[in-house]
C-alpha cells in the first residue's frame, strides 16, 4: 500500500519465500521508474524493518491468512499441483494428513509468531539487492547501501565498468 498507492511509485510489490528443507531464498521486489529508484528504496526498507520490528495488524495478517488459504483451495484443482504436493510432503516426511491440516495451521498463525520469525530471518543489514536499470541512472542512489557490482543483461561486467577512472581515464 505505501509504494503503489501512497507513493505512487510502482503498481505492485511482493515478496516470496522457497521453503526447502535447508534455508531457502526469500525474495521481495517490484517493477519501478527509474526516477524514483531513491525514495522507493527508502521505502522498501521501511517496509522491510516495519515487518521485523513492528506487530503486524490484525487485519493485515487476517487478510494474508485468507489469501494463503484460498490459493491452496484453488491450487487443488491443478493435478500438477496435487502432484508437487504429494513430492513436498515425501521428500520432507511430513505426516500422511499434512496438508488436510495446512489450511487450520495457516489459519491458527499468530501475530506473535509472524514476529518471532521476522525478527529471526529478516535482517536488511545483510541482503543483497538486485537494481535492474540504467547504472548510469541508480548506480550512485544504490551506493548508499552497500558496495555495487555493475554488470550486463549476461551477468558480465560491461565494457564501461572496466575503464580506468580518474586522471588517467582520457
Amino acid at each position: 500500500m505505501n509504494l503503489r498507492e501512497e507513493k505512487g511509485y510502482t503498481y505492485g510489490v511482493y515478496s516470496n519465500l522457497i521453503a526447502r528443507k535447508y534455508a531457502g531464498p526469500w525474495t521481495a521486489g517490484g517493477d519501478l521508474r527509474t526516477e524514483v529508484t531513491g525514495g522507493a528504496m527508502t521505502e522498501f526498507l521501511r517496509e522491510l524493518n516495519s515487518i521485523r520490528d513492528e506487530k503486524v495488524p490484525e487485519d493485515e495478517l487476517e487478510a494474508a491468512r485468507h489469501s494463503v488459504i484460498a490459493r491452496f483451495a484453488l491450487s487443488l484443482e491443478s493435478p500438477q499441483q496435487l502432484i508437487g504436493y504429494a513430492i513436498t510432503r515425501k521428500t520432507y516426511n511430513f505426516p500422511a494428513d499434512y496438508w488436510d491440516k495446512y489450511p487450520a495451521q495457516i489459519a491458527a498463525i499468530k501475530a506473535e509468531d509472524v514476529e518471532r520469525v521476522a525478527k529471526k530471518y529478516i535482517n536488511p543489514g545483510t541482503m543483497q539487492v538486485v537494481a535492474v536499470g540504467d547504472a548510469n541512472k541508480i548506480k550512485t542512489v544504490m551506493e548508499k547501501y552497500g558496495p555495487v557490482e555493475v554488470v550486463d543483461a549476461s551477468g558480465k561486467p560491461p565494457a564501461e565498468a572496466n575503464k580506468p577512472t580518474g586522471a588517467a581515464a582520457q
